[in-house]
């Protein structure tokens, strides 16, 4: 901008410049002629006189008066005086001798006065080496030239004035150049100033730095472009806000949506991508803004759908299976959207997890399945038994006996799979408030292996209870025993004889206490471990029917648990034992089932 304005500076002094350069000479050259014409104006009055005094005195053909009566005239009026006769000759000059004069006849000024009775000239003057201004009358007497009479004059004080006034003109234009130079210099500054201002603004808004303003009080165009880029900086700031505010909610959406959203352009690039695509298919957005979308969806079969949308601009939902990072069952909603034309520009693509409602829809097939299949054993054995019986085994008392003992056992066992599912049902619908209140963790353990001591006995089994240390948790006193008591029967129920089963408790931290119930059983395989807490998930079928389990007693564990909000986990190794931790909390956040 200061380059801008020594260039505008300059500008303006070289116009004025010029301007007053051109104004001088026009002046200079003005008085100069207005000089000349004055001074031929004056010896043409004077070279009529003398005219006059020639003719009225006869002197003409008096060649040695003349030249005398001419050198007084020439003293009188500061001038040369040449008289020739009609034909050029010289007869006097005040300056030469005539005698030694050449002819006139071809001068301009003597061959214009001939011709219209008056000429002047401006020329050299060989004779006397220097510009003269000659004038010249012809000498007339009743209509017949006798002669001409010439006055000249050097013209040196004129050139000498002309010099003299382009030293003054050359004086005053150097003052008057500095005089505009300094007021061309304060009126650039008071336009160049506020431009810079706006310049400065300008650049500032370019960046982005909307609350810039431009203060000046100048007034006129330039003040209203100033006020003008106020108001546009304001109304930027105030778009650009609400601009980011609409992209924080955007993104703040977008980012916690549950649904992975991705946006691609016509170009096939990807334009968007939110957290939740990033988790369902293994990328992060940071390394793939802006690549083709093949790059991502090339494995899963995404990209194929998404080249179909764009080219089609049809809706389609799909399912699609991807095995990296986790295996993932999505169903992908394309969509494209259009600009004002109706032309393509690129496809929104929604991607919804529904991995968990497939195995919900398979467990709840296999839960059915299982159902059926726990229900009809137990009522086929009552029936077959029962037709046994009807068609003429009452007779037999022993046979009876024993059938009836089968019945009643399968009775027992089916009415436990009722219970167990309607338990199940009620915690998994949250149907089961929970009675809190403060228990004693070590009583309650006791009291609930006195229960199953007698199993244990039959099998030889040695149960060792924890230390007493007085623990107390908040809880439902019903729930937890009934926690305690599935671990511990599991443990009996598959730890061969003369085993262990070793139940520690003991403070995790301020806040929760660890229980362990371990055997030393047949263990659990390593692929099973995952899906134990799964209804009726058996690791050994045939024993579990043999023990009379339903195949629900984890999967109500877990829930019970997770009620009290606690956790569980399982260690166990196969043929060496398992190992199952619970971790209850001291205190209840709230009294019901969640």
């Amino acid at each position: 901008m200061q380059r801008f304005r020594i260039r505008l500076n300059f500008i303006f002094v070289l116009i004025i410049g010029v301007l007053l350069l051109l104004l001088g000479l026009y002046f200079a050259k003005m008085l100069q002629n207005t000089y000349i014409d004055v001074l031929e104006e004056r010896l043409i009055k004077e070279a009529r006189i003398i005219s006059d005094d020639v003719l009225y005195g006869h002197l003409i053909d008096k060649t040695d008066i003349l030249q005398q009566r001419m050198k007084r005239f020439s003293e009188e009026i500061g001038a040369r005086i040449t008289v020739t006769d009609h034909q050029g000759k010289v007869i006097a000059d005040t300056e030469h001798d005539p005698k030694t004069l050449s002819n006139h006849a071809n001068r301009p000024e003597i061959r214009a006065a001939l011709q219209s009775g008056e000429g002047q000239s401006i020329r050299h003057s060989n004779t006397l080496n220097y510009d003269m201004l000659y004038v010249a009358v012809p000498l007339k007497r009743e209509g017949n030239i006798e002669g001409v009479v010439r006055v000249s004059i050097t013209i040196t004080r004129v050139q000498e004035t002309v010099r003299n006034l382009w030293v003054s003109l050359g004086g005053v234009l150097v003052l008057m150049l500095l005089l505009f130079g300094f007021i061309s210099t304060r009126i650039t500054k008071s336009i160049t100033q506020p431009i810079e201002e706006i310049t400065r603004v300008a650049r500032r808004i370019t960046k982005k730095e909307f609350k810039n303003r431009i203060r000046t009080n100048v007034k006129g165009e330039i003040g209203q472009l100033a006020q003008a880029i106020n108001y546009m900086a304001v109304s930027l700031e105030q778009q650009m806000s609400a601009i980011q505010e609409n992209e924080k909610r955007l993104e703040s959406i977008l980012n916690n949506m549950f649904s992975g959203m991705i946006l691609i352009s016509d170009s096939r690039r990807i334009v968007m991508m939110n957290a939740a695509a990033e988790k369902l298919l293994g990328y992060e957005a940071k390394n793939f803004m802006g690549h083709l979308h093949t790059e991502i969806g090339k494995s899963s079969g995404l990209s194929l759908i998404i080249d179909r949308c764009l080219e089609t601009g049809e809706k389609i939902r799909e399912e699609i299976h991807v095995y990296y990072p986790e295996e993932h069952i999505i169903d992908a909603n394309l969509g494209a959207y259009t600009n004002e034309d109706g032309e393509i520009k690129g496809v929104i693509v929604l991607l919804h997890d529904i991995t968990a409602i497939r195995r919900l829809e398979k467990m709840r097939s296999e839960f059915v399945a299982n159902v059926s299949h726990e229900l009809k054993t137990p009522i086929t054995s009552i029936k077959g038994f029962t037709e046994t019986l009807l068609d003429g085994a009452l007779e037999d008392a022993e046979i009876s006996r024993s059938f009836l003992t089968i019945i009643n056992e399968e009775s027992d066992r089916l009415n436990r799979l009722i219970t167990d599912i309607l338990d199940l049902s009620k915690i998994e619908q949250k149907r089961m408030p929970l009675k809190v209140e403060e228990i004693n963790l070590d009583k309650l353990i006791k009291e609930t292996v006195r229960i199953i001591r007698e199993e244990a006995r039959a099998k030889n089994i040695a149960i060792y209870l924890p230390t007493e240390k007085n623990l107390i948790i908040e809880g439902d006193k019903d729930r937890i025993q009934q926690i305690i008591l599935n671990l511990v029967s599991n443990a009996i129920n598959y730890t061969p004889d003369n085993g262990e089963v070793t139940i520690t408790l003991q403070e995790r931290d301020s806040k929760s206490i660890e229980m362990k119930i371990a055997d030393t059983g047949i263990g659990i395989p390593p692929e099973h471990i995952s899906r134990i807490f799964e209804r009726f998930y058996r690791v050994d079928k045939a024993r579990s029917r043999e023990s009379g389990g339903t195949g629900l007693g984890l999967a109500i564990v877990k829930h019970l648990i997770d009620s009290h909000h606690g956790m569980i986990h399982v260690e166990s190794e196969e043929g060496r034992g398992t190992t199952f931790t619970v971790i209850l909390p001291r205190r209840q956040v709230d009294h019901f089932s969640n």
